[in-house]
């Protein structure tokens, strides 16, 4: 069902964009991997991935996907939670309307919206197995650039609100 959302939405991207016969024989495929510092409420590190379809110079649109794992130990009790998030992205590509960057450096400020569940396990629990506990939909805007270091490689730094307020990886373009 997640997969059919995501079809329609970039379904409906590009054929809201203007001249897109001529569109669809530029688009490029951006795979973003990293880790980031989790949620503001918690410590520790968050992975995912990410990926976005550049449909003109200026705009992407793709979706994104994040797992993070928190625990402590205090005393005698101790506790684990796992945080997966799944989402939409899209991304304006800031080069051309700022006249800063070239054909290496890109600047970028997007949204996002997606949706969170959140597994945890107690050293009490006696059943011993995560519990899902969804906690719905969230909003999100990233700012963030990548460099490339090659043709098709290249690094990528974000700040934003999601999930990782900060985030650093690698970008392969295709």
């Amino acid at each position: 069902m997640k997969l059919k959302i995501l079809y329609i939405f970039l379904w409906f991207s590009t054929a809201a964009t203007p001249g897109f016969s001529q569109i669809a024989r530029k688009v490029n495929l951006m795979l973003n991997m990293g880790l980031g510092m989790q949620t503001y409420a918690l410590g520790g590190l968050c992975n995912g991935a990410s990926f976005e379809l550049g449909f003109t110079d200026q705009v992407s649109v793709g979706g994104f996907f994040d797992y993070a794992l928190y625990g402590t130990k205090f005393g005698d009790r101790q506790w684990k939670s796992q945080f997966v998030s799944i989402g939409l992205r899209s991304s304006y590509h800031l080069a051309n309307l700022l006249a800063i960057g070239d054909d290496k450096f890109d600047p970028y400020a997007g949204l996002a919206v997606g949706t969170r569940s959140t597994m945890r396990r107690d050293k009490e629990d006696h059943a011993g197995y995560f519990k899902p506990r969804p906690k719905g939909i969230f909003p999100g805007i990233h700012l963030g650039g990548f460099y490339r270091f090659s043709q098709k490689i290249g690094g990528f730094a974000e700040v934003g609100l999601g999930i990782s307020p900060i985030r650093l990886g690698i970008t392969g373009k295709f």
